[in-house]
């Protein structure tokens, strides 16, 4: 089972590119703790059902994060895709 991955994306102020990360592979109990904290940041947290390109079920928590997270930033995005089975396995 392959974990979850993590994509951030970064928009300063007053600039129109988007800043992007490489993806980072994380633990699904990782993935669930840092999802917890953006709702405890009061970020905006939305949570999709759906199929990856090869028909496997993942789970997609966007977390979008408003300004004053950092200077001179805009918004924080981060994109958790979690395999379904690594959130129902025992």
């Amino acid at each position: 089972m392959r974990p979850a991955t993590l994509h951030t994306l970064m928009r300063h102020t007053g600039r129109t590119d988007t800043v992007r990360w490489r993806p980072e592979r994380l633990t699904t109990s990782t993935a669930r703790q840092l999802i917890r904290r953006g709702r405890r940041a009061n970020a905006a947290v939305h949570i999709y059902e759906t199929t990856d390109r090869d028909g496997t079920p993942i789970h997609i928590a966007h977390v979008q994060f408003g300004p004053g997270l950092y200077d001179n930033v805009e918004s924080v995005t981060d994109i958790y895709e979690i395999p379904t089975a690594a959130l129902t396995a025992l």
